[in-house]
């Protein structure tokens, strides 16, 4: 009976393991792509999220077999052994297993280390692509499974071992000039020339004064604002006759004065201009729209627009993704939501809204058409309906993405542009002003146009002058860089690509290369001497042209017009021949880069000289490696700090290190250290704690109690001894637009 039983477990567990074998395993990237995809595959599938890439080059070595045809080794991420292991497991109940990472190069590339990774056992695997997570678009692609596209994947294997051989290499040589923590990169280092080419342009920049006479006329009980154009016919913005200092304006001034009733409104010109909606967002443009209109920064905004794409639960527990794909260049419209969308419009607004003829886009020059623009995946769920599925950032962005979508296909909206002439004895003055005459698209998408302020009606005729000024101005230089407008300046010179474009930036300022101050960038000290040197020492690897002819030859693989082998010829001669190059000169750039101090090393008497180190310069003896002897350049400026060393009495100094300012002790041998108080003290009742500086695991300053981790009162302000006369709380706290208090949210004063 035993043997008996046992045979008939056996029978059941193979029967069982047969069933399973007809069944399909679907691996997607990410657990919430995961969950949309349960939603909509019966018990035919299992689905399983990688959690994003499984296999990379290994960090410890160059991993790249450059005289064997460019061949990468691949290790799979120790983070990821778990999920790898697990992923097996599985294969091993599937024969057939479909891979649904995004429809990208990355995408692709994930999908092929899997199939390495889970071949055996005859398990065929078939490819899903789809541009949107909806129940229709997971079925249909089901419906036409395909093959992985070698083609993209040499495309994203050109572009990993090309940011190996670039970044690995001459980082290797930056850190025996600069000290060990550097890093160089194919595109990053390029973006980081990008920013400091503009800072050194601001540097450089010499202002221009001038003066504009602005007056102010009325006629007929209306007043019109304008500005000196013309003199005895000649325009005032001619070289020479511009009025350059505050005599040439007074001049001016006198002789506007002097016209006394002459004044006339002399010209009226109306000029009608029909005007289209702008197309659909792609990455870079949503970026930017973000960052002016929502203030967040791309990453954010990449952010909450993957949640849109992997899906939200909405009414009934269906869970789907509202918006197509995020990482895309191109401005296409599927034939499908270009219908779907001019019945909605014809539905909601009437057929007089609906542009003439269906509005297509062309997408400018390097991008690739693989995708579509970024749009609703439905145009049926408004923002109205979604928002209640939504946290509030998430749907401000889809309504941001929903109306600039539906308007693509609506009337052009129609504007009246307005200018006013003011004559007087041979002086003219004139404004414009603009006025919606047809709101058109502009009644979905309010903020896609903006005029100016429009001018009130007036009729030609005489006209007083009830006041006239001379006001200074002078020319200013260009402005530094936001993130969105760097996204938008790489999309224009063409360096990286929708899915490179965040990450770049974020590795910039992890580096501590740049800064963020407000929305803006600045290169860091770091930053600039370490730009300096490589664009110095690799002028070509380094310079925007080469760069962006690198990404149209990675395109050209992925067309299957270029080999991966050539493309990495290409690179790498100009690069094999720089780094011979880079190599002879190190000791002779080392001691260039050695700034003679004029100081003297306490130890042994030798010079001190300023060296570049891990985190910026410091002070080291000219006599290293016999003496050791080094100290941060804070140390030397002096900034004492008004309280005695808690270990031996000495002097205290604000030092700056790794980790932000601190407090340590002048006293050679004295191991003191300490976070930099504030003089406030902490607002909790009875704490009796210290408010002191700190800084966060990202770099940003903030302020806790000194008595962590018993209180843990923080706050990310600069707080003020000073209580608030409204609610009575014991500290205020300083930001950019004046002094507030923490705990009414109100403004105290500038």
């Amino acid at each position: 009976m035993a043997e008996s039983r046992s045979t008939a477990e056996q029978s059941e567990e193979g029967m069982s393991k047969s069933a399973s074998k007809q069944k399909k395993l679907v691996i997607i990237e990410s657990p919430a792509k995961a969950k949309s995809l349960r939603s909509y595959l019966g018990d035919e599938y299992h689905v399983a999220a990688s959690y994003g890439h499984v296999r990379d080059l290994p960090e410890t070595y160059l991993a790249v077999d450059i005289e064997e045809g460019f061949r990468p080794t691949y290790t799979i991420l120790a983070e990821k052994r778990k999920t790898v292991q697990k992923l097996k497991e599985l294969a091993d109940e599937y024969s057939t297993i479909y891979l649904a990472a995004d429809p990208d190069r990355e995408g692709e590339a994930i999908c092929w280390h899997l199939s390495q990774i889970l071949d055996g056992g005859g398990r065929t695997f078939r490819r899903l692509m789809f541009n949107a997570i909806t129940k229709d678009t997971v079925l249909k692609a089901l419906k036409s499974p395909s093959g992985i596209d070698m083609n993209l994947v040499d495309a994203q294997q050109a572009r990993r071992v090309m940011d190996r051989l670039v970044g690995y290499q001459i980082s290797s040589w930056l850190g025996r000039v600069m000290g060990r923590g550097r890093s160089a990169g194919r595109v990053q280092t390029v973006v980081l020339r990008m920013i400091q080419e503009r800072e050194d342009e601001i540097e450089a920049f010499t202002p221009v004064n001038y003066w504009v006479v602005e007056a102010v006329f009325a006629r007929e009980g209306e007043q019109v604002s304008a500005s000196l154009s013309k003199v005895d016919g000649v325009p005032v913005d001619t070289p020479g006759r511009a009025p350059h200092s505050a005599a040439d304006g007074d001049a001016l001034l006198s002789r506007a004065l002097a016209v006394g009733d002459g004044w006339a409104v002399s010209g009226i010109v109306e000029k009608e201009r029909a005007v289209k909606p702008p197309p659909p967002f792609i990455t870079s443009t949503l970026q930017q729209a973000a960052s002016s209109r929502l203030n967040h920064s791309p990453s954010r905004t990449m952010r909450l627009a993957q949640q849109l794409y992997e899906g939200v639960a909405l009414e009934g527990g269906e869970h789907r993704g509202l918006i197509t794909y995020m990482r895309t260049d191109s401005v296409r419209i599927s034939p499908e939501a270009l219908d779907e969308c001019r019945e909605y419009i014809t539905a909601r607004y009437g057929s007089g809204m609906l542009s003439g003829s269906p509005r297509r886009f062309r997408s400018g020059k390097g991008s690739q058409d693989a995708h579509e623009a970024i749009r609703p995946v439905s145009v049926h769920l408004t923002p109205e309906m979604a928002e209640e599925y939504l946290t509030g950032q998430q749907a401000d962005l889809y309504r941001l993405i929903w109306n600039r979508f539906v308007a693509t296909q609506a009337m052009d909206a129609a504007v009246s542009r307005s200018s006013v002439t003011v004559t007087g004895d041979s002086m003219e003055f004139s404004c414009t002003g603009e006025r919606l005459l047809v709101a058109g698209f502009t009644a979905i998408d309010p903020s896609a146009l903006r005029l100016e302020k429009p001018l009130p009606s007036l009729t030609a005729g005489p006209a007083d002058l009830v006041s006239i000024e001379s006001v200074h101005h002078a020319t200013t230089p260009p402005a530094r860089y936001s993130e969105a407008k760097l996204v938008a300046e790489m999309k224009k010179e063409g360096i990286g690509r929708p899915s490179t474009y965040v990450t770049t930036i974020e590795t910039l300022k992890g580096r501590k290369y740049v800064e963020r101050d407000g929305k803006i960038l600045r290169p860091t000290e770091l930053g600039t001497g370490t730009v300096r040197l490589l664009v110095k020492t690799f002028p070509h690897i380094f310079e925007i042209g080469f760069t962006a002819s690198m990404e149209d030859l990675l395109d050209s693989v992925a067309d299957g017009r270029s080999s991966y082998v050539e493309v990495l010829q290409k690179l790498n001669l100009p690069l094999a021949s720089s780094l011979v190059s880079a190599m002879q000169s190190t000791e002779s750039v080392r001691k260039e880069l050695q700034e003679d101090t004029g100081k003297v090393c306490p130890r042994c008497g030798s010079t001190l000289v300023a060296r570049w180190g891990r985190f910026g310069k410091f002070l080291a003896c000219s006599a290293f490696p016999k003496c050791k002897y080094s100290s941060p350049l804070e140390d030397e400026s002096r900034v004492v700090f008004q309280r005695p060393c808690p270990q031996c009495g000495s002097e205290l100094l604000v030092k700056t290190g790794r980790y932000g300012r601190y407090l340590g002790c002048a006293k050679e041998g004295c191991t003191f250290t300490g976070p930099v108080p504030t003089g406030v003290r902490c607002p909790e009742v009875d704490c009796g704690g210290e408010l002191v500086e700190k800084r966060s695991k990202k770099g940003r300053t903030f302020f806790s109690c000194s008595r962590y981790p018993e209180c843990k009162y923080a706050m990310w302000s600069e707080p003020v001894a000073q209580e608030c006369p409204r609610c009575g709380f014991p500290i205020l706290e300083k930001r950019k637009k004046g002094v507030w208090c923490p705990r009414c949210r109100k403004k105290i004063s500038e």
